[in-house]
């Protein structure tokens, strides 16, 4: 039954290639292409046109007034510290997830004074960081690098309510000390 279906299927596929060679193309006498005369209107009375001077445009200069407007070069997402339901601030960036004093410093690095410092945090990631990086649960910010160490100035509500200046002192292992 199968071979039939495939005989069946072949004759039917040649049939259709083959009856459009049988028809051919029917043929159409040529067009005969009529020419039509040509009207010609008659030539319209000559004017003499008075040519009016045209009055030369000022151009307009757009002067750009930036006043209370926001500059186009900053973000138009604005990075602030949420606030939990409880009023404290939540971490913005991983450097703020940990205490400032959790984090080691692997090395720092310099160019005409001005020193970078690489940190290990807890989670063992590293980042690298400049002087004014946030670092720490208390906002902390790093006031100074120096070649062997990075100082942390963070600000601690004390038991009387007031804000008092803390500073954590992180330093390279003295092991690693190269000059």
């Amino acid at each position: 039954m199968n071979r039939m279906m495939k005989k069946t299927l072949i004759i039917i596929i040649a049939a259709a290639l083959l009856l459009p060679g049988f028809t051919g193309c029917k043929k159409t006498p040529p067009r005969q292409i009529i020419q039509k005369a040509k009207v010609t209107a008659p030539a319209a009375p000559q004017v003499e046109e008075t040519l009016k001077p045209v009055k030369e445009k000022e151009e307009v200069v757009y002067v750009y007034d930036s006043k209370g407007m926001r500059s186009p070069f900053r973000s138009l997402i604005k990075v602030t510290k949420k606030k939990d339901k409880k009023g404290t601030t939540v971490a913005t960036s991983p450097l703020e997830s940990f205490d400032a004093s959790d984090f080691k410093l692997l090395a720092i690095a310099g160019k005409a004074g001005k020193y970078t410092g690489l940190i290990l945090a807890p989670d063992n990631k590293s980042y690298i960081v400049k002087e004014g990086t946030v670092l720490g649960l208390h906002e902390g910010k790093i006031k100074q690098i120096g070649l062997i160490d990075l100082v942390v100035e963070e600000y601690i509500m004390d038991y009387t309510g007031e804000l008092k200046p803390n500073q954590i002192v992180l330093e390279l292992r003295k092991g690693e000390v190269t000059e």
